[in-house]
């Protein structure tokens, strides 16, 4: 591809330590033309570490990422994995697969990580086509193509294993958009055209759409993924295919562990509550199970009580290995009191300090008790079952 050379990368690597900014202040009229997607290379390396770096398959990850939006909206290399794994795709069998909103390509170059997988990844923008294209000159069971992926779909013969979709979430003007039918295009007046063509759909969303309705809005959903991942919840991910069903499953998935349960299941749990004592564990669910909120089903699966039905913490005598979220050791109980406020702000501790269900911020608590570093131990204040304040003392079990 023109442009993206030897001198190109030369350049890139003599230059990968420098301030970008100052790199953009120093350009020259006689710079070559590739110049500014050098610099937004080095840039968007070094924003990509993290999202890029938990995976060992590292051939999978695009070389070339100059544009800023693209890599932004890109799925990490972890998430990515995990769309390969609900997929349905194998290395034991050929497969036909559609990404109709290729983007920087990673969902694109972890689906068609089996040879025998044949993908057409499509993208309305120009440029950022080119740099898939680019990207996937060696993969040759990938084929990139610049246009409207919609009429790619309706005008063509063939029917797919899995179609793969993560519709814009940015207006006319670039501005963010919250409702699935603002996004583009609307899966869900797209979602019948789909399915005609295709075995299976994958519908990668925003982490801000409401679970509830999110599954009004795509009927037939099998199975409705919560993602988070480094304690921030990243996306909705839906699961349809061309057999009917009634009752989806919804899956907090938390860094690699996961609740799977259906709306029934909550529906009909029994919830106990139980106040928080000196030597249990806590469990603090993740901004996934949060989300997806089987709050009364915690307490069946995990042998569990709740401290308090708005709280959303529970202790347990044995932290679970696969609990999707953080547990810890009570070390202590104390009333919120102004005589426990004075004791703690005069030991001058260490700690990290949240709250949940409690009537100031986390901040103010921490300013309340003389607490301006955070440690190895967490203060948490909360409200139990008995409608009280309490201060929480806790360590981490892993």
């Amino acid at each position: 591809m023109a442009g993206y050379d030897n001198t190109f990368w030369k350049w890139v690597e003599d230059h990968r330590n420098s301030d970008p900014m100052r790199l953009r202040l120093g350009k020259k009229p006689n710079d070559p033309a590739w110049i500014d997607d050098a610099i937004a290379q080095i840039e968007n390396e070094r924003r990509t570490k993290q999202k890029f770096g938990d995976t060992d398959a590292r051939e999978l990850i695009p070389r070339l990422m100059p544009v800023g939006l693209s890599v932004e909206q890109a799925t990490s290399a972890r998430i990515a994995m995990l769309h390969y794994d609900i997929s349905g795709l194998n290395a034991d069998k050929p497969a036909r697969v559609l990404d109709m909103t290729c983007g920087l390509g990673l969902d694109a170059s972890f689906l068609a990580q089996n040879t025998n997988t044949r993908l057409t990844a499509i993208d309305l923008n120009e440029k950022i086509a080119e740099v898939a294209a680019y990207n996937f000159a060696s993969r040759p069971n990938i084929e990139v193509l610049n246009g409207d992926s919609i009429k790619y779909l309706e005008q063509s013969s063939e029917h797919f294993d899995l179609i793969f979709i993560d519709p814009a979430r940015r207006d006319d003007t670039g501005g963010r958009v919250y409702n699935l039918h603002d996004c583009t295009p609307d899966v869900t007046r797209l979602l019948p055209l789909m399915l005609e063509k295709s075995s299976r759909v994958m519908v990668k969303m925003s982490p801000m759409l409401d679970v509830t309705q999110t599954l009004r809005d795509l009927p037939g959903t099998k199975e409705l993924y919560v993602v988070d991942e480094r304690g921030e919840c990243r996306e909705l991910l839906a699961v349809i295919d061309d057999t009917p069903c009634d009752t989806p499953l919804i899956v907090a998935w938390s860094d690699g562990r996961m609740l799977r349960f259906s709306p029934a299941d909550e529906a009909s749990a029994t919830a106990s509550t139980a106040m928080p004592a000196k030597g249990q564990i806590l469990l603090e669910p993740s901004p996934a199970l949060m989300k997806a909120a089987p709050f009364k089903l915690i307490c069946e699966r995990y042998d569990a009580a709740m401290i308090h039905p708005n709280t959303h913490l529970y202790t347990t005598a044995v932290a679970p290995a696969d609990f999707p979220g953080k547990a810890y050791r009570i070390d202590e109980v104390l009333p919120y009191s102004s005589g426990n406020i004075k004791r703690i702000a005069r030991s001058k501790l260490n700690a990290d300090v949240a709250v949940r269900n409690f009537p100031i911020s986390a901040d103010a608590l921490r300013s309340r008790l003389g607490i301006k570093k955070s440690g190895d131990t967490r203060i948490a204040g909360i409200t139990a079952c008995d409608g009280n304040q309490y201060l929480l003392f806790l360590s981490a079990t892993v």
